[in-house]
Protein backbone atom coordinates (compact mmCIF):
# COMPACT_ATOMS: atom_id res chain seq x y z
CA UNK A 1 0.00 0.00 0.00
CA UNK A 2 1.60 3.31 -1.10
CA UNK A 3 1.65 6.48 1.00
CA UNK A 4 -1.08 8.26 -0.96
CA UNK A 5 -3.47 5.32 -0.58
CA UNK A 6 -2.72 5.07 3.13
CA UNK A 7 -3.29 8.81 3.53
CA UNK A 8 -6.64 8.54 1.74
CA UNK A 9 -7.80 5.66 3.95
CA UNK A 10 -6.70 7.50 7.10
CA UNK A 11 -8.75 10.50 6.02
CA UNK A 12 -11.83 8.30 5.51
CA UNK A 13 -11.27 6.73 8.93
CA UNK A 14 -11.18 10.16 10.57
CA UNK A 15 -14.52 10.96 8.93
CA UNK A 16 -15.95 7.64 10.17
CA UNK A 17 -14.83 8.33 13.75
CA UNK A 18 -16.23 11.86 13.65
CA UNK A 19 -19.58 10.79 12.19
CA UNK A 20 -20.11 7.53 14.07
CA UNK A 21 -17.96 7.06 17.15
CA UNK A 22 -17.85 10.63 18.45
CA UNK A 23 -21.62 10.95 17.98
CA UNK A 24 -22.33 7.60 19.72
CA UNK A 25 -23.37 5.75 16.56
CA UNK A 26 -20.64 3.17 17.09
CA UNK A 27 -21.42 -0.56 17.05
CA UNK A 28 -19.84 -0.70 20.52
CA UNK A 29 -20.85 0.92 23.79
CA UNK A 30 -18.43 3.67 24.78
CA UNK A 31 -19.46 3.25 28.44
CA UNK A 32 -19.10 -0.54 28.65
CA UNK A 33 -16.73 -1.91 26.00
CA UNK A 34 -13.02 -1.06 26.30
CA UNK A 35 -11.92 -0.48 22.72
CA UNK A 36 -9.65 1.53 20.51
CA UNK A 37 -9.49 2.09 16.76
CA UNK A 38 -6.43 1.62 14.60
CA UNK A 39 -5.77 2.79 11.08
CA UNK A 40 -4.39 0.63 8.27
CA UNK A 41 -0.84 1.43 9.34
CA UNK A 42 -1.48 -0.11 12.76
CA UNK A 43 -1.58 3.20 14.62
CA UNK A 44 -4.12 4.00 17.35
CA UNK A 45 -6.27 6.98 16.39
CA UNK A 46 -9.12 6.70 18.90
CA UNK A 47 -9.44 5.37 22.49
CA UNK A 48 -12.60 5.34 24.60
CA UNK A 49 -12.64 6.19 28.32
CA UNK A 50 -13.24 2.62 29.49
CA UNK A 51 -10.14 1.55 27.62
CA UNK A 52 -8.13 4.35 29.24
CA UNK A 53 -9.15 3.03 32.66
CA UNK A 54 -8.30 -0.57 31.76
CA UNK A 55 -4.86 0.30 30.37
CA UNK A 56 -4.19 2.98 33.03
CA UNK A 57 -3.03 5.24 30.27
CA UNK A 58 -4.48 8.51 28.98
CA UNK A 59 -5.89 8.99 25.52
CA UNK A 60 -3.14 11.46 24.66
CA UNK A 61 -0.48 8.89 25.60
CA UNK A 62 -2.11 6.16 23.53
CA UNK A 63 -2.94 8.15 20.41
CA UNK A 64 -0.55 7.52 17.51
CA UNK A 65 1.09 4.60 19.33
CA UNK A 66 1.75 1.59 17.14
CA UNK A 67 0.37 -1.79 18.11
CA UNK A 68 3.90 -3.05 18.69
CA UNK A 69 4.17 -0.44 21.47
CA UNK A 70 1.00 -1.71 23.17
CA UNK A 71 1.16 -5.49 22.86
CA UNK A 72 4.15 -7.54 23.95
CA UNK A 73 6.03 -8.44 20.79
CA UNK A 74 6.22 -12.17 21.57
CA UNK A 75 2.45 -12.30 22.03
CA UNK A 76 1.96 -10.53 18.72
CA UNK A 77 4.15 -12.95 16.79
CA UNK A 78 2.52 -15.99 18.40
CA UNK A 79 -1.04 -14.95 17.59
CA UNK A 80 -0.37 -13.44 14.12
CA UNK A 81 -2.81 -10.67 14.82
CA UNK A 82 -4.87 -8.47 12.56
CA UNK A 83 -2.24 -5.89 11.67
CA UNK A 84 -0.60 -8.43 9.36
CA UNK A 85 -1.62 -7.31 5.88
CA UNK A 86 -3.62 -10.39 4.86
CA UNK A 87 -5.66 -10.43 8.09
CA UNK A 88 -6.78 -6.83 8.30
CA UNK A 89 -10.17 -7.59 6.81
CA UNK A 90 -11.02 -10.54 9.09
CA UNK A 91 -12.71 -10.78 12.47
CA UNK A 92 -10.21 -12.29 14.87
CA UNK A 93 -10.14 -13.35 18.51
CA UNK A 94 -7.05 -14.23 20.53
CA UNK A 95 -5.39 -13.86 23.92
CA UNK A 96 -2.44 -11.52 24.33
CA UNK A 97 -0.56 -9.36 26.82
CA UNK A 98 -0.40 -5.59 27.17
CA UNK A 99 2.55 -3.98 28.88
CA UNK A 100 2.44 -0.23 28.30
CA UNK A 101 3.75 0.32 31.82
CA UNK A 102 6.34 -2.17 33.12
CA UNK A 103 4.69 -2.37 36.55
CA UNK A 104 1.20 -3.24 35.23
CA UNK A 105 1.17 -6.11 32.74
CA UNK A 106 -2.37 -7.09 31.70
CA UNK A 107 -3.61 -10.34 30.17
CA UNK A 108 -6.35 -9.55 27.66
CA UNK A 109 -8.66 -11.27 25.27
CA UNK A 110 -8.64 -9.31 22.01
CA UNK A 111 -11.39 -9.17 19.39
CA UNK A 112 -10.72 -7.28 16.19
CA UNK A 113 -13.01 -6.57 13.27
CA UNK A 114 -12.75 -4.27 10.27
CA UNK A 115 -14.37 -0.86 9.88
CA UNK A 116 -16.19 -0.47 6.59
CA UNK A 117 -16.77 3.03 5.22
CA UNK A 118 -18.01 3.64 1.67
CA UNK A 119 -17.55 -0.10 1.05
CA UNK A 120 -13.87 0.08 1.93
CA UNK A 121 -11.94 -1.26 4.90
CA UNK A 122 -10.45 1.87 6.47
CA UNK A 123 -9.35 0.57 9.88
CA UNK A 124 -10.10 -1.84 12.70
CA UNK A 125 -11.92 -1.92 16.01
CA UNK A 126 -9.84 -3.56 18.76
CA UNK A 127 -12.00 -4.67 21.70
CA UNK A 128 -10.28 -5.72 24.93
CA UNK A 129 -11.36 -7.89 27.85
CA UNK A 130 -9.26 -8.13 30.99
CA UNK A 131 -8.55 -11.83 31.69
CA UNK A 132 -5.68 -11.36 34.16
CA UNK A 133 -7.61 -13.01 37.01
CA UNK A 134 -8.76 -15.84 34.74
CA UNK A 135 -5.14 -16.49 33.73
CA UNK A 136 -4.07 -16.60 37.38
CA UNK A 137 -6.87 -19.06 38.18
CA UNK A 138 -5.81 -21.25 35.23
CA UNK A 139 -2.22 -21.22 36.45
CA UNK A 140 -3.33 -22.14 39.97
CA UNK A 141 -5.43 -25.01 38.62
CA UNK A 142 -2.48 -26.24 36.54
CA UNK A 143 -0.30 -26.26 39.63
CA UNK A 144 -2.99 -28.12 41.57
CA UNK A 145 -3.24 -30.71 38.81
CA UNK A 146 0.52 -31.20 38.80
CA UNK A 147 0.55 -31.67 42.59
CA UNK A 148 -2.41 -34.04 42.37
CA UNK A 149 -0.59 -36.05 39.70
CA UNK A 150 2.50 -36.44 41.88
CA UNK A 151 0.36 -37.46 44.85
CA UNK A 152 -1.60 -39.91 42.70
CA UNK A 153 1.57 -41.53 41.38
CA UNK A 154 2.87 -42.05 44.91
CA UNK A 155 -0.40 -43.50 46.19
CA UNK A 156 -0.82 -45.84 43.21
CA UNK A 157 2.77 -47.11 43.48
CA UNK A 158 2.46 -47.88 47.19
CA UNK A 159 -0.91 -49.65 46.88
CA UNK A 160 -0.63 -51.51 43.56
CA UNK A 161 1.98 -54.11 44.59
CA UNK A 162 0.30 -55.31 47.84
CA UNK A 163 -3.13 -55.35 46.10
CA UNK A 164 -1.72 -57.56 43.34
CA UNK A 165 -0.34 -59.97 45.95
CA UNK A 166 -3.60 -60.01 47.92
CA UNK A 167 -5.62 -60.69 44.78
CA UNK A 168 -3.33 -63.52 43.73
CA UNK A 169 -3.52 -65.29 47.09
CA UNK A 170 -7.28 -64.73 47.24
CA UNK A 171 -7.71 -66.53 43.92
CA UNK A 172 -5.60 -69.44 45.20
CA UNK A 173 -7.68 -69.74 48.39
CA UNK A 174 -10.93 -69.57 46.36
CA UNK A 175 -9.69 -72.41 44.16
CA UNK A 176 -8.99 -74.64 47.17
CA UNK A 177 -12.10 -73.75 49.20
CA UNK A 178 -15.00 -76.23 48.80
CA UNK A 179 -17.73 -74.40 50.75
CA UNK A 180 -19.76 -71.21 50.33
CA UNK A 181 -17.83 -68.55 48.41
CA UNK A 182 -20.11 -65.54 48.93
CA UNK A 183 -17.70 -63.72 51.22
CA UNK A 184 -14.79 -64.46 48.90
CA UNK A 185 -16.70 -62.92 46.01
CA UNK A 186 -17.41 -59.80 48.08
CA UNK A 187 -13.70 -59.45 48.92
CA UNK A 188 -12.77 -60.02 45.28
CA UNK A 189 -15.30 -57.40 44.18
CA UNK A 190 -13.84 -54.85 46.60
CA UNK A 191 -10.30 -55.63 45.41
CA UNK A 192 -11.47 -55.01 41.83
CA UNK A 193 -12.94 -51.68 42.96
CA UNK A 194 -9.59 -50.69 44.49
CA UNK A 195 -7.91 -51.58 41.18
CA UNK A 196 -10.36 -49.33 39.31
CA UNK A 197 -9.51 -46.48 41.66
CA UNK A 198 -5.81 -47.12 41.04
CA UNK A 199 -6.41 -46.92 37.28
CA UNK A 200 -8.07 -43.52 37.74
CA UNK A 201 -5.13 -42.39 39.83
CA UNK A 202 -2.68 -43.52 37.16
CA UNK A 203 -4.60 -41.67 34.43
CA UNK A 204 -4.36 -38.53 36.56
CA UNK A 205 -0.68 -39.10 37.33
CA UNK A 206 0.49 -40.18 33.91
CA UNK A 207 -2.09 -40.49 31.14
CA UNK A 208 -1.80 -43.74 29.22
CA UNK A 209 -0.92 -43.70 25.54
CA UNK A 210 -4.06 -42.97 23.55
CA UNK A 211 -4.97 -45.44 20.81
CA UNK A 212 -6.49 -43.06 18.28
CA UNK A 213 -8.83 -44.47 15.67
CA UNK A 214 -12.10 -43.56 13.99
CA UNK A 215 -15.10 -44.25 16.23
CA UNK A 216 -18.78 -44.34 15.33
CA UNK A 217 -20.14 -42.07 18.06
CA UNK A 218 -23.68 -43.48 17.92
CA UNK A 219 -22.42 -47.05 18.26
CA UNK A 220 -20.17 -46.01 21.15
CA UNK A 221 -23.06 -44.39 23.02
CA UNK A 222 -25.27 -47.44 22.44
CA UNK A 223 -22.57 -49.68 23.94
CA UNK A 224 -22.23 -47.42 27.00
CA UNK A 225 -26.00 -47.35 27.57
CA UNK A 226 -26.13 -51.15 27.28
CA UNK A 227 -23.42 -51.39 29.96
CA UNK A 228 -25.40 -49.07 32.23
CA UNK A 229 -28.77 -50.73 31.59
CA UNK A 230 -28.73 -52.82 34.77
CA UNK A 231 -28.17 -49.73 36.92
CA UNK A 232 -30.94 -47.75 35.22
CA UNK A 233 -33.40 -50.63 35.69
CA UNK A 234 -32.40 -51.05 39.32
CA UNK A 235 -32.88 -47.32 40.01
CA UNK A 236 -36.20 -47.15 38.11
CA UNK A 237 -34.79 -44.74 35.52
CA UNK A 238 -36.19 -44.42 32.01
CA UNK A 239 -33.56 -43.84 29.34
CA UNK A 240 -34.57 -41.66 26.39
CA UNK A 241 -32.26 -41.50 23.36
CA UNK A 242 -32.55 -38.58 20.96
CA UNK A 243 -29.96 -38.94 18.23
CA UNK A 244 -30.24 -36.42 15.38
CA UNK A 245 -28.09 -36.79 12.25
CA UNK A 246 -25.56 -38.70 14.32
CA UNK A 247 -24.15 -40.97 11.61
CA UNK A 248 -20.69 -39.50 12.07
CA UNK A 249 -17.30 -40.56 13.38
CA UNK A 250 -14.81 -39.01 15.77
CA UNK A 251 -11.14 -39.74 16.23
CA UNK A 252 -10.31 -41.02 19.70
CA UNK A 253 -9.52 -43.82 22.10
CA UNK A 254 -12.59 -46.05 22.50
CA UNK A 255 -11.85 -47.13 26.08
CA UNK A 256 -11.22 -43.58 27.25
CA UNK A 257 -14.35 -42.23 25.59
CA UNK A 258 -16.39 -45.04 27.16
CA UNK A 259 -14.89 -44.11 30.52
CA UNK A 260 -16.00 -40.49 30.08
CA UNK A 261 -19.61 -41.28 29.17
CA UNK A 262 -19.94 -44.03 31.78
CA UNK A 263 -18.80 -41.55 34.42
CA UNK A 264 -21.28 -38.85 33.33
CA UNK A 265 -24.19 -41.30 33.04
CA UNK A 266 -23.33 -42.86 36.40
CA UNK A 267 -23.40 -39.38 37.99
CA UNK A 268 -26.76 -38.67 36.34
CA UNK A 269 -28.20 -41.94 37.69
CA UNK A 270 -26.93 -41.18 41.21
CA UNK A 271 -28.50 -37.71 41.04
CA UNK A 272 -31.99 -39.22 40.62
CA UNK A 273 -32.44 -41.08 43.90
CA UNK A 274 -36.20 -41.50 43.37
CA UNK A 275 -35.91 -42.53 39.73
CA UNK A 276 -36.79 -40.40 36.74
CA UNK A 277 -35.78 -39.81 33.13
CA UNK A 278 -32.26 -39.87 31.76
CA UNK A 279 -32.01 -38.19 28.36
CA UNK A 280 -29.03 -38.81 26.09
CA UNK A 281 -29.00 -36.50 23.08
CA UNK A 282 -26.63 -36.38 20.18
CA UNK A 283 -26.49 -34.08 17.19
CA UNK A 284 -23.99 -33.37 14.41
CA UNK A 285 -23.47 -29.62 13.93
CA UNK A 286 -21.04 -28.31 11.32
CA UNK A 287 -17.71 -30.01 12.12
CA UNK A 288 -18.48 -31.14 15.66
CA UNK A 289 -20.70 -33.58 17.50
CA UNK A 290 -22.64 -32.46 20.59
CA UNK A 291 -23.56 -35.09 23.19
CA UNK A 292 -25.84 -34.03 26.05
CA UNK A 293 -26.55 -36.12 29.14
CA UNK A 294 -29.54 -34.69 30.99
CA UNK A 295 -30.92 -35.81 34.35
CA UNK A 296 -33.86 -34.58 36.42
CA UNK A 297 -32.13 -34.69 39.78
CA UNK A 298 -31.80 -31.93 42.36
CA UNK A 299 -29.00 -30.16 40.46
CA UNK A 300 -25.51 -29.07 41.45
CA UNK A 301 -25.21 -26.04 43.77
CA UNK A 302 -23.20 -23.15 42.19
CA UNK A 303 -20.45 -23.32 44.84
CA UNK A 304 -19.88 -27.01 44.02
CA UNK A 305 -20.17 -26.52 40.26
CA UNK A 306 -17.25 -24.06 40.41
CA UNK A 307 -15.00 -26.75 41.90
CA UNK A 308 -16.31 -29.78 40.05
CA UNK A 309 -13.13 -30.35 38.02
CA UNK A 310 -10.76 -29.98 40.97
CA UNK A 311 -8.83 -33.17 41.75
CA UNK A 312 -9.91 -34.97 44.95
CA UNK A 313 -12.93 -32.69 45.41
CA UNK A 314 -16.07 -34.75 46.00
CA UNK A 315 -19.40 -34.58 47.81
CA UNK A 316 -19.88 -38.36 47.68
CA UNK A 317 -19.35 -40.36 50.84
CA UNK A 318 -17.32 -43.05 49.04
CA UNK A 319 -16.01 -40.91 46.21
CA UNK A 320 -12.39 -40.17 45.36
CA UNK A 321 -13.06 -36.88 43.56
CA UNK A 322 -11.25 -38.06 40.42
CA UNK A 323 -14.05 -38.96 37.99
CA UNK A 324 -14.79 -35.46 36.71
CA UNK A 325 -11.12 -34.48 36.73
CA UNK A 326 -10.05 -37.53 34.71
CA UNK A 327 -12.99 -37.12 32.30
CA UNK A 328 -12.08 -33.48 31.74
CA UNK A 329 -8.46 -34.44 31.00
CA UNK A 330 -9.60 -37.05 28.47
CA UNK A 331 -11.94 -34.64 26.65
CA UNK A 332 -9.17 -32.03 26.43
CA UNK A 333 -6.80 -34.68 25.03
CA UNK A 334 -9.40 -35.34 22.34
CA UNK A 335 -9.54 -31.60 21.46
CA UNK A 336 -13.06 -31.30 22.89
CA UNK A 337 -14.72 -29.25 25.59
CA UNK A 338 -17.39 -29.67 28.24
CA UNK A 339 -20.28 -27.41 29.23
CA UNK A 340 -22.24 -28.03 32.43
CA UNK A 341 -25.57 -26.33 33.12
CA UNK A 342 -27.37 -27.10 36.37
CA UNK A 343 -30.29 -25.85 38.43
CA UNK A 344 -32.78 -27.27 40.91
CA UNK A 345 -34.61 -29.09 38.10
CA UNK A 346 -31.61 -31.10 36.92
CA UNK A 347 -28.23 -31.06 35.19
CA UNK A 348 -27.10 -31.09 31.56
CA UNK A 349 -23.55 -32.13 30.70
CA UNK A 350 -22.65 -31.32 27.11
CA UNK A 351 -19.58 -32.87 25.50
CA UNK A 352 -18.47 -31.26 22.24
CA UNK A 353 -15.99 -33.19 20.08
CA UNK A 354 -14.60 -32.53 16.60
CA UNK A 355 -15.76 -34.96 13.92
CA UNK A 356 -13.31 -37.02 11.91
CA UNK A 357 -12.18 -35.46 8.65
Amino acid sequence: MDKDELKRLNFLLEIYVDVNVDKDFSVLSKEIDPFFIVNMAGQIIYVNEVCEELLQCSRNELNKKKLSEVFISSALSETQTFFVEKQREQLMNFDSKINIRPESMIDVNVTTFPILFNNEVVGNYVVLKDITLIKRERQLLTEKRAAAGQLAAGIAHEIRNPITAIKGFMQLIMGEHKGEKTYFRIVESEINRVEMILKELMVLAKPTKIDYKKLDIRSLLDKVLTLMESQTLLKNIEVIKNFYALEVTIVGDENQMKQVFINYIKNAIEAMKEGGKLIVEGIHLNESVHIRIIDHGSGIPPEILKRINEPFFTTKENGMGLGMQVSNEIIEEHRGRINIISNTEGTCIEVILPTAT
